[in-house]
This record gives structure tokens, sequence and C-alpha cells, in this order.
């Protein structure tokens, strides 16, 4: 209980709620988003994108209600100079097991919405481009 109410200031900092970060009846959020690989258009030097090496569990908190500043501190910002758009796109790279240097590449897109009267934007929906990828974000602990 006494951790409980030490976490949900964090949580507030961080702009997230108790559900969205996984702490509805103890257990994780099991949210990671839907597959659809015709939502990834080919781009110029698309395979040349750095992307970054990230957490698979920071990527699990990315979840619908989430607002765009929260993103940036758990993955950055996108891969693909999209700044005032409603998608954002990213190249991820997740660890192939712990403590290991060989990584998955992952391209993942993060859609937002604006509900009626608020200035913010917030996650609408999280969409993956490969099936293995989206299992390896709702496999990780």
């Amino acid at each position: 209980m006494t951790l409980r109410l030490l976490a949900l200031p964090l949580l507030a900092t961080l702009g997230l709620s108790p559900a969205i970060a996984g702490e509805k009846a103890g257990t994780t959020s099991a949210y990671v988003g839907r597959v659809d690989p015709s939502a990834f258009h080919p781009t110029p030097l698309e395979h040349k994108k750095l992307g970054v090496v990230v957490d698979p569990a920071a990527v699990r908190m990315i979840t619908p209600g989430v607002d765009k500043f929260t993103v940036y501190r758990l993955i950055g910002t996108p891969h693909f100079d999209e700044g005032i758009t409603r998608r954002w796109n990213y190249v991820l790279f997740f660890p192939t097991a712990p403590g290991s240097t060989e990584r998955v590449r992952c391209r993942m897109e993060i859609r937002f919405t604006r509900q009626r009267g608020l200035y913010n934007v917030s996650v609408s929906e999280v969409i993956w481009q490969d099936q293995a990828c989206a299992d390896r974000v709702a496999a990780a602990d």
C-alpha cells in the first residue's frame, strides 16, 4: 500500500495513470498494438535509419491515452522527420536475449488523436510492421 502511494505521484509526473502503467489489480498491461505491414510505406534510405535500442518494457508503456511528451521520454523523437503529423514512425532495436549485443530491427508507428477541447494529442493506436516484434514487446518482463 505504501509503495502504491509513492508510485502515484511518479506516474502523475510521467503523465500516466495507474491503469495505463499496468498497476490495475497487480497485473501488467497487455496492450502492444496491432500488426499491419501495409501501414508502412517504403521511404528513401529506410534501411539506413539508425533507430534506437530500447527496452521492450518501455515500449509496452505506450498505450492509448498516453500523451506525446511521455512518448518522447520513453523512446525519443520520431525517426522519419515527422514533426507536427499525427503519425510517428520509429525504427527500434530489441536485444535478442537478455545481455546479448545482437539486436532485432523493428518498425513501429504511433498514431495520435486530439480530443475535442484539449490542446495536447494522445496515443490512439500503436501499429507494428511484423508480428515477431509485437510478440517480443508482449513477452518482455
